[in-house]
């Protein structure tokens, strides 16, 4: 439960601490107060949005921080350990919950001092705490919402049976996605196989290597400049043999150099480096005099050589272009158009196989479903029956109440699958659709209840199932954010009444502006807003004794207090008094109360 909360920076909150406690703990004060930011702040420890626009003004930093005795919660204990913020040995009576947010946009929550992220606080507030807010009302009439009401309702039993489905489902829906794929690949095989094949004899036909291209290159370039190459290669000669035989070229002359710097160097150690350097330079010399002799003498020029080697530079430099890759990328390239030449001449087969496993999955799926929507069956005629007797303690007469079932309507579009001869969509949820009918009087037949119902009505209804869903889904506290929207009169005595009930398995908190819901109050909190110094701030004040008189009695009359408002105020709390202690105990029509409210 809720222990305290500590609130600081926060819209027009200055700096506010209230203590909660186990049972109804009620919050009035007049409209426009700061009733809602008290459950808005809450709502930021559990994990909502929240941005530096709500900083109160003036102020760096906002900060909340909420106290909370999970040791009731195991489902709560499960989630800290499974999340490394709690040990098994740790005091779970005293959980602390904070939210940070300043000016720079820094947003930042903490467990226990430990650093965790905002979605982490909202899977933790969804193990212990119930929220109803002020706009939860649209949420029961929305016929869509009424399938996870069932799934709450029933979870011990529904929950197990939707975890085989779901990985069903996307088992099936996994094995549709590949099958329709497949499918069009095949009707696409054809042409595609065509496009691949004439693709692959295009570049097999050319028979490209790697580096063939430069080598092309380099070929073309000498061939083009045959001429040149002649007359520089016959200038080396002369120069490296000399112009006859009656004069010495390089080689010669060289030879003689060497000999004569060894002689020195054998002198004069200073010339040692010198001597080897150019010994082993000697033998290039030579051999490359003997080189260009061999390459004069078989050097010849081919015209029809350049021309078939330009020839095929064209066609290269074609392809590239066409498929926009250098030669290797080409040679990857038809290695992959070989593979998928050969996956093509196998998706007959595979389509067979894919066929065979989605029927199989297909099986399997509406076996779940029907397994899933037999334990829901079970869960609604539990919860109709569990649901007409609430709304018989909140003062509906002869309550009818039905949850019309029927499986989700298919279509020639998406996968379906066959539930007795019938047609049926399956979706992540499961193939069931349901909706909430009623009837609130004798001899009216049932009826959707977004048809039906009115405000107050619909508060009731959904009072009478938060009590159900409360006992049985380990939910420790809840919260009420104006569940008395269109109540009024002995309504209001009923519904707190059943606040009381609900609150004497778990905590509750709850905003309203009846005295009959107030009046049942086991720990009461006036909220008021006020000037300081010149700044609007609220204060929280927990109201017993006269006090709470005379709030009661500012409730009733909406008027300055007076002898017989206070009158009227503390026979209310004295009368509903008497009530809290029979839990379960309907009120008739206001017959138990001397005080009647209108």
């Amino acid at each position: 439960m809720l222990k305290e909360l500590q609130v600081k920076n926060f819209a027009i909150i200055d700096d506010i601490s209230v203590k909660f406690g186990s049972g109804l703990n009620i919050l009035t004060g007049e409209t426009g107060a700061g009733k809602t930011l008290v459950i808005e702040a809450i709502n930021m420890l559990l994990g909502e949005r929240a941005d530096s626009s709500l900083i109160r003004d003036g102020q760096e930093k906002l900060t909340v921080q909420g106290y909370f005795d999970l040791s009731g919660s195991e489902k709560s204990i499960d989630f800290l350990k499974s999340e490394n913020l709690a040990e098994s040995g740790d005091d779970f009576s005293e959980v602390v919950i904070t939210r940070e947010i300043s000016r720079q946009g820094k947003n930042r929550a903490f467990i226990n001092g430990i650093f965790t992220q905002s979605g982490t606080l909202k899977l933790l507030g969804d193990c212990f705490l119930d929220m109803h807010g002020q706009h939860d009302h649209q949420y029961l009439l929305n016929p869509e919402t009424h399938i996870e009401i069932i799934d709450s309702f029933g979870k011990t039993e529904i929950e197990p049976a939707k975890e085989s489905y779901v990985s069903s489902y996307r088992s099936f829906i996994d094995a549709a996605k590949k099958l329709v794929e497949l499918k069009k690949l095949q009707q696409e095989k054809e042409s595609r196989l065509q496009e691949l094949q004439l693709s692959l004899y295009e570049i097999e036909a050319l028979d490209l290597k790697n580096d063939e291209e430069s080598e092309l290159e380099n070929e073309k370039n000498i061939l083009k400049n045959h001429e040149k190459i002649f007359r520089i290669c016959r200038s080396l000669l002369l120069i490296l043999n000399g112009a006859d035989s009656s004069s010495d070229g390089l080689v010669e002359n060289f030879s003689l150099f060497i000999k004569n710097l060894s002689e020195l160097s054998a002198i004069d150690k200073r010339f040692e480096r010198f001597s080897t350097e150019m010994e082993s330079a000697c033998p290039s010399i030579t051999e490359l005099a003997t080189y260009l002799k061999d390459y004069t003498d078989n050097f010849g020029f081919s015209a029809e050589k350049l021309d078939i080697i330009q020839e095929r530079l064209y066609k290269i430099a074609e392809i590239k272009r066409k498929y926009s890759m250098e030669v290797f990328q080409i040679n990857e390239y038809a290695g992959r158009i070989r593979k998928e030449i050969h996956d093509f001449e196998g998706i007959d087969e595979e389509v067979g196989q894919r066929q065979q496993e989605y029927r199989l999955k297909k099986e399997i799926l509406a076996e779940y479903a029907l397994k899933l929507s037999s334990v829901r069956k079970s869960a609604i005629n539990l919860l109709e029956n569990e649901v007409k007797n609430q709304l018989k303690d909140l003062n509906f007469k002869s309550p009818g109440f039905e949850v019309k079932h029927s499986y989700n309507t298919g279509s020639t579009a998406g996968a379906l699958i066959e539930i007795g001869g019938e047609k049926v969509k399956p979706t992540l949820y499961g193939i069931d659709s349901l909706e909430f009918l009623i009837s609130l009087n004798a001899g009216e037949s049932l009826k959707p209840l977004r048809k039906v119902a009115s405000g107050g009505e619909i508060s009731r209804i959904m009072l009478a199932l938060k009590s159900i869903i409360s006992g049985i889904d380990n939910i420790v506290t809840m919260i009420f954010d104006e569940i008395d929207t269109g109540i009024g009169g002995t309504a209001g005595i009923i519904t707190g009444k059943k606040l009381h009930d609900i609150s004497m398995r778990c905590q509750v908190l709850c905003i309203t502006h009846l005295p009959q819901i107030a009046a049942f109050a086991n720990h009461h909190y006036f909220i008021e807003k006020i000037t300081d110094a010149g700044r609007t701030k609220i204060k929280i004040l927990k109201i017993e004794g006269e006090d709470r008189i005379r709030e009661i009695s500012r409730m009733l009359s909406g008027m300055a207090e007076s002898e017989i408002s206070l009158k009227h105020a503390s026979q209310l709390i004295d009368e509903t008094a008497a009530l809290k202690v029979t839990p379960g105990q309907a009120v008739d029509n206001n017959k138990d109360l001397r005080v009647r409210i209108n």
